[in-house]
């Protein structure tokens, strides 16, 4: 949910409105009628940052094919090669979660964070979540997969 207010209102209680962008979401601040800054949580904005880069197909490395399917060193990688912009990490996790390389709780792990707390996000921003099986039959390839291993 977006709050709008007044420049006037945020110079009064600027610790305040911080403090909602944080915990409830985007706050607009308007001037005479007209919408001048949008306030956002960093981790949001990293967040909706990374979902439109990938969605604008920026290349994005292979994830490796470990059981972890992206490890911490190859995000510190992916950190060093972007010349130390800590977005880079939040661009590798989130291309590598939509493309289904890793899972979501992986996602959160490697963005230090909670997957409750991260479904709450994707789902605030409208990011595609891509938990469990989309259809039948890729439930029933799980299944099968999963009784062969046994």
């Amino acid at each position: 949910m977006t709050s709008l207010i007044s420049r006037t209102e945020l110079a009064r209680n600027t610790r305040k409105v911080i403090e909602e962008a944080r915990r409830e979401g985007p706050v607009l601040v308007e001037s005479y009628g007209e919408e001048q800054v949008a306030l956002i949580d960093a981790f949001d904005f990293r967040l909706m940052q990374a979902f439109i880069r990938y969605q604008a197909g920026q290349p994005q490395d292979k994830v490796s094919d470990s059981m972890m399917g992206l490890s911490e060193e190859a995000v510190q990688k992916a950190i060093r090669e972007s010349g130390g912009d800590v977005q880079a990490r939040w661009d590798r996790v989130v291309a590598a979660h939509q493309k289904q390389d890793i899972s979501f709780g992986r996602a959160a792990e490697l963005l230090n964070t909670d997957r409750w707390s991260l479904m709450d996000r994707y789902h605030r921003l409208g990011i595609p979540l891509h938990i469990g099986p989309a259809t039948i039959e890729e439930a029933l390839e799980e299944i099968r997969g999963l009784r062969e291993y046994r």
